[in-house]
């Protein structure tokens, strides 16, 4: 970053600093911690040893040891969707990104990140890795900068790939965005043809990561001060293109010879012996291919023993390849928390594991490579460890894939479990509460949980408005998640939450332990159709093997979950219009008058704006205020649902205006005073 820019910046975290609140000033004056949040890429829930997975990734289970397991942690069903969520605390549709990001895409000014938060409020900024947000332009300009620039949005020095999902881990496209820090040098080829340099993406994002951490070291020496940093870690492994070195592969191989059927009952056992699942839980059948681009229909995944010897041999390998990925990752997280602890630091800084989606299926037990004939001889042996074209494009398939997400349903891309539970650890020597330490947690939290968390802990606040580099300030959107500060702080449990998701199409509704699911392709099962809803108690049946959607004893609760959903959708900005069944109150399938008195009634007395019970109290916009704007949103709703006539009537009949001016808000507040908060619903409506 251009000096100049980074004294400007000084300048308003100086600014900016004589306001905080006192929660903040005290966290200052004592020793506020480091942020060090780890992203991988399309990892598996069980892939890794901590969550059952037979891979060997010893810094994990030593993140696991010392912090706490996070087994319903939830993330986006696919990467940029929780890069934005991550970043900004909000759920990636409000936020303009309904689906992947370009190159070109543009984040509306209604948001800011984490990065510029914290490096406002004192802390050194950093990002090595993965990008994929889009284009920062509209946003501001450093000096000598980029059109993706990491630099605007609030990080003081970035090294990795801006540009589209993935790059070759060999060679590819990287850059380093800093005036502070020096380039390295690597080779990207050795001395024979096909032969990998010493370039590979996962150590070279962890060398720069370690370079930033001694740039905050020395910038503070230098300074005579006591910056605490953020670093934010986006390895690219172990998403496609899979590669690793030779090295690496060979001695994997052999592990993986038993076949994905074998690997998924090994991890079962191994998570019902960790106490992540319960003894109880069985083994679903395999999954779905839901796409498979090669003339074939929708199919269950294929046993292991009815694949050929050659397909199995090819097979293999890809998913030795994918392990050795996920280890050098380990290794490389390993070489941030030992330099860490050798600098004295790694007791005072929380550390945040976690991966941004389930496991990558695309799109058939073979993957992209679907159409090829099995690798065999010399071609399987260099199989993703050279740079020969041939070798560059391999991918994992929907059978490891499903292995991978054991024992959950479906992948990246979907709503199911297996797309959007990430196996998270969380460690913070310091300051997590030793009731924690070493344990899983089946708290439930999400990844837009870390922006009001890692403030809180931080010891700042998330800003109503927000100034940027071009020197606009605009409002920013409330933040609709949960701060899981002082449930790690004190192991307070955080009460039932909901959470929502939707993605291509997938959508999800989760309500404490109940979850509302459905998906673009359907199911091979004899089970629900294209976009049919499921329904599922995660607490009896965390699999998703047993819908109860068309069972009469939860039509109620079916009725319950889809209008929390078409709730969420709306507030979310996944929808435009808050549809007519998010008014129906009593739940009885129709809008009546008694849908009406709970509104009204309700909106006399709102509850705090975020919380559970905010949008049944009246605030239907989630803006802070019950006004005229909630009474319009309803109005629509029952006008929707054909009751126009019904609610003009109602309000006509307490002398209330048409909807159009604030004066409606003064008269519903003098004339519906008289109805009381009781409800005929026997459950609180979400």
């Amino acid at each position: 970053m251009n000096v100049r820019c980074r004294i400007q910046r000084c300048i308003v975290a100086l600014a900016c600093s004589v306001i905080l609140p006192a929660s903040a000033a005290q966290i200052l004056a004592a020793d506020r911690p480091n942020i060090l949040v780890v992203l991988a890429d399309d990892l598996g829930y069980s892939d890794v040893s901590p969550f059952g997975g037979e891979m060997n990734t010893p810094a994990l289970e030593s993140m696991a040891t010392n912090g706490v397991r996070m087994s319903n942690f939830y993330v986006a069903p696919r990467c940029s969707n929780t890069r934005a969520s991550l970043l900004t605390g909000q759920q990636s549709h409000a936020v303009g990104l309904p689906n992947l990001a370009g190159d070109g895409t543009q984040l509306p000014k209604n948001h800011v990140f984490i990065s510029e938060v914290l490096q406002q409020s004192g802390y050194h900024t950093y990002m090595s890795g993965k990008w994929h947000l889009g284009n920062t332009q509209n946003f501001g300009s450093v000096p000598d900068g980029h059109v993706r620039d990491p630099r605007v949005r609030g990080f003081d020095d970035y090294w990795g790939y801006t540009e589209n999902h993935s790059q070759d881990n060999f060679q590819g496209s990287y850059r380093l965005l800093s005036d502070e820090v020096a380039e390295r040098s690597y080779t990207t080829s050795g001395t024979s043809p096909g032969e990998p340099g010493t370039f590979y993406q996962t150590d070279a994002i962890t060398d720069y990561t370690l370079d930033f951490l001694q740039h905050n070291r020395d910038k503070n020496a230098s300074e005579g001060t006591d910056a605490p940093f953020f670093t934010y870690v986006a390895y690219g492994s172990p998403h496609f293109p899979l590669q690793a070195r030779d090295e690496w592969v060979d001695p994997l191989v052999s592990r993986y010879e038993v076949g994905w059927d074998q690997i998924r009952e090994d991890r079962l056992a191994n998570m019902k012996s960790l106490g992540l699942i319960d003894p109880s839980v069985d083994l679903p059948q395999r999954g779905d291919v839901a796409n498979t681009g090669h003339g074939e229909a929708l199919h269950q995944i294929r046993a292991w023993d009815s694949l050929s010897s050659d397909r199995q041999d090819d097979l293999t390998r890809r998913m030795a390849i994918y392990a050795a990925m996920v280890e050098r990752v380990d290794y490389n997280i390993g070489r941030i928390l030992d330099n860490l602890e050798a600098n004295g630091e790694l007791d005072n800084t929380i550390v945040v594991f976690m991966s941004d989606n389930g496991a990558d299926a695309e799109w058939h037990e073979y993957g992209f490579n679907a159409g090829e004939t099995p690798r065999t001889g010399a071609a399987l042996d260099s199989m993703g460890t050279t740079t020969n074209a041939v070798d560059e494009h391999i991918f994992l398939g929907s059978g490891w894939a499903n292995a991978s997400a054991t024992p959950f349903r479906n992948y990246k891309h979907y709503t199911h479990e297996g797309g959007v539970k990430s196996p998270t650890i969380i460690q913070w020597n310091n300051g997590l509460n030793p009731s924690l330490a070493g344990q899983i947690s089946n708290q439930v939290g999400d990844v837009r949980d870390l922006m009001p968390t890692l403030l809180a802990l931080a010891g700042t606040e998330y800003p109503d408005e927000w100034t940027d580099l071009s020197g606009e300030t605009y409002q920013t959107q409330a933040l609709l998640t949960e701060s899981l500060a002082d449930y790690l702080t004190t192991g307070t449990a955080v009460d039932d939450r909901e959470l929502g998701w939707e993605h291509e199409g997938n959508r999800a509704f989760r309500s404490g332990d109940w979850k509302l699911v459905s998906s673009n392709f359907g199911s091979t099962t004899g089970g629900a159709g294209i976009n049919e809803w499921e329904l599922y108690n995660l607490a009896d049946d965390p699999t998703e093997a047993n819908d109860l959607s068309d069972n009469p004893e939860f039509a109620d609760k079916f009725a319950f979950m889809l209008a929390g959903y078409e709730r969420w959708a709306y507030q979310n900005k996944v929808t435009g219009t808050l549809p007519w069944s998010a008014a129906d109150f009593d739940r009885d399938g129709q809008l009546t008058t008694l849908d009406l008195e709970a509104f009204v009634s309700g909106w006399l007395d709102a509850a705090p704006v975020g919380s559970m019970e905010t949008f049944a109290h009246g605030d239907v916009d989630l803006d802070g205020d019950t006004d005229v704007d909630d009474f319009i949103l309803m109005r629509q709703a029952f006008e929707l649902g054909g009751q126009g006539q019904l609610i003009a009537e109602f309000g006509a009949s307490q002398g209330v205006p048409e909807p159009s001016s604030l004066v409606v808000a003064a008269g519903l507040l003098a004339g519906f005073h008289l109805f009381s908060r009781s409800s005929t619903s026997t459950e609180q409506r979400p």
